[in-house]
């Protein structure tokens, strides 16, 4: 387990344009994922024995594809909270007490922070 990491404002905006291309390609993922998913469903109930289908080896793709993306946004020590609309966390020290500095898709930088148990729903600005 790796230590925890605490960003500055600085840190964090650093951050986001790699979080804008990998949320952006999360988001592609997952309508392929979802596209091979409707393909799929069908065949396997017709033939679940059969070995698989040929779209199989996409679908596994895509899936390790998706999981490589959010291991490396966690190991960087982001939290991604969601897709939509895009919502990252980066822990923070504010006054020596640890809180989330909050960016989602859209935004150009950092310019909100929350208490851990508020979420976003409790943002402020910096």
């Amino acid at each position: 387990m790796q230590e925890k990491r605490y960003f500055t404002l600085e840190e964090a905006n650093q951050c986001i344009p790699e979080l804008v291309d990998e949320i952006s390609l999360l988001r592609a993922i997952r309508a392929q994922l979802a596209g091979l998913h409707a393909e799929i469903t069908p065949l396997l109930e017709v033939v679940s024995s059969n070995g698989g289908s040929k779209h199989t080896p996409a679908l596994l793709n895509a899936t390790e594809r998706f999981q490589e993306i959010l291991d490396r946004i966690e190991a960087r020590g982001c939290h991604l909270k969601g897709l939509d609309p895009g919502l990252v966390d980066f822990p923070h020290l504010r006054d020596g007490k640890e809180v989330y500095l909050c960016w989602r898709m859209g935004e150009k930088k950092v310019r909100y922070w929350h208490e851990i148990e508020d979420g976003f729903e409790g943002r402020q600005s910096l």
